[in-house]
Formats: C-alpha cells, structure tokens, sequence
C-alpha cells in the first residue's frame, strides 16, 4: 500500500523490469464522496484544449535512482463503476521509467489528489539486485 485516505487507497500492484527500464503499474480505489468526486473530476473532455474544463487526476511523481520526474497523467486508464457495495470507482494507471537497465535501487513514489481527498503521501520500496528482467 503506498497511501490511504478516507475512502481512498493507492497500491503499487506491479513492477516490471525490462532492459531498457521498468513499468510501474498503480490501482486507486476510491468509496462513497470520494469515489462520486473522482468521477467528476476525471470526466471525458471534448475538447483537452479548453481552459473552461476544470477537472484533475491522481498525480504521482516518481524517483528511481537519478531518475525523478512526474508521470503522465494522461496514460491512465480509468474503469469507474456504478454503486456496488463496496467498490466505486477505480483506475489503474501504468508508468514506464526509462535509462537503461534497472539497477538495485530505491523507488520513490509521491502520489496525491487533493480535489478527492488523497493528501500527499511518499512511499519508498528498495529494488533489490535483478535476478531476471523481461525481454
């Protein structure tokens, strides 16, 4: 688990390594007001041009070695369901860290959405020695 937050709760569910960098892959779920605001904010855009929309995203930041930088939040694939009983909405977004093959290291991941509740939370996960990396 990297944060929690009334009702809200970000999860690093994967980390794939490659020869040329690693695919992080993330799951926020989100219940009651706070699931009923993501869905507002992440509507679909006509137009992404327009200043008038006004809307946001999980925002993670990311640092791995001397890598560091923001992800792109509009990668993220969203899957936001109808009231269940417990599950309202959820997304899981998909980062690539590019520079080469990964080294043993520590991942640090910063994610936040203010505008549903997730205050900033940092997490840090040690990436031991590769013992396999895919092709």
């Amino acid at each position: 688990m990297l944060a929690a937050d009334l009702g809200i709760t970000v999860e690093l569910t994967d980390l794939l390594l490659h020869p040329d960098g690693m695919e992080l892959r993330l799951a926020l779920t989100a219940y009651g007001h706070a699931a009923r605001q993501a869905r507002f904010e992440t509507r679909h855009l006509t137009d992404p041009h327009d200043p008038c929309a006004q809307w946001s995203f999980l925002r993670t930041e990311v640092r791995y070695g001397t890598l560091h930088g923001e992800a792109d939040p509009y990668q993220a694939p969203i899957l936001s369901f109808g009231t269940t009983r417990l599950t309202d909405f959820r997304t899981t977004p998909r980062y690539w860290i590019g520079g080469g093959a990964p080294t043993p290291a520590s991942l640090t991941v910063t994610v936040d959405w203010t505008r549903i509740g997730l205050a900033t939370t940092t997490s840090t996960v040690d990436v031991g020695s590769v013992s396999r990396v895919l092709p």
